[in-house]
This record gives C-alpha cells, sequence and structure tokens, in this order.
C-alpha cells in the first residue's frame, strides 16, 4: 500500500517516532516500509495481515513528533 504523506518533513517524524515510541517500533516489526519522496510503501511481513487501523494508529503517534 502506498500511502502520500503531505511533506518530508512527516518522514523525518516518523522517523523520529521510532527511536522513542514503542507503538511506532512495533508497526517496523509488523510491516516492511520503504520510504520514498514524498509517500511510503508498506506491506505487511510475512505471516501478518494487513490491517488499515494500523496506518490511523502510526499517523496518531507520529502527530506528536510533527
Amino acid at each position: 500500500m502506498k500511502i502520500t504523506l503531505p511533506s518530508s518533513d512527516v518522514i523525518e517524524a516518523i522517523k523520529e517516532a521510532k527511536k522513542d515510541c514503542m507503538a511506532v517500533k512495533g508497526f517496523f516489526l509488523t510491516y516492511d516500509v520503504k520510504f520514498n519522496e514524498l509517500s511510503i510503501d508498506v506491506e505487511p511481513k510475512e505471516g501478518y495481515d494487513f490491517d488499515p487501523t494500523d496506518v490511523f494508529q502510526l499517523a496518531w503517534y507520529v502527530k506528536e513528533y510533527v
């Protein structure tokens, strides 16, 4: 799934949140994430299913870092 982001600042916020927030770390344990210029590609890792609510939860935690 490709997620378009409003700015490159959001990518930096995701990377920063990954250092501090366990919920964001858990997202990266469950999904393969590839950063592009203004988007991210998210694919579930083997043995996991895609859950759209995970993306909303990621946004919820990352908003504190923007």
